[in-house]
């Protein structure tokens, strides 16, 4: 379980969210996607929200998802990955389980990250700088 410290307003939460240099996709336990935000989800309609996530993948990748929403649901894996390459820039996505104090699975999160400047990353630079 991750630790958390403090509480957020929900307008402080909303700043957060649209602020993090992440995209991210949220969907209930039944499989309800319920939120989204960032340039990976532009062609996404927002018809989508409210609906199964199943009908916002490819059908290219609905085998993946379906093992993905298993093992979350059956509690063997709590995190999916996987890495693309398109010309210089490199995309990560995590799939992560939603868990609440008790274990029991509550969701699943996307996060879509560009991770082609980390990848030029050499020695330490341990307090952030510009």
């Amino acid at each position: 379980m991750l630790w958390k410290r403090g509480d957020l307003t929900p307008e402080l939460a909303d700043l957060a969210f649209t602020f993090l240099p992440l995209d991210l996709s949220v969907a209930d336990e039944n499989d309800v996607l319920v939120y989204w935000k960032g340039a990976t989800y532009k062609t996404c309609d927002a018809r989508y929200i409210g609906r199964d996530v199943r009908d916002c993948h490819p059908e290219h990748s609905m085998a993946c998802l379906e093992e993905i929403l298993s093992a979350f649901k059956a509690g063997t894996k709590d995190v999916a990955e996987g890495w693309e390459q398109k010309g210089e820039t490199m995309k990560r996505t995590r799939y992560i389980a939603l868990r609440d104090r008790d274990g029991a699975y509550k969701g699943i999160l996307e996060v879509n990250e560009d991770v082609t400047g980390a990848r030029t990353l050499q020695g330490d630079q341990s307090l952030p700088g510009w």
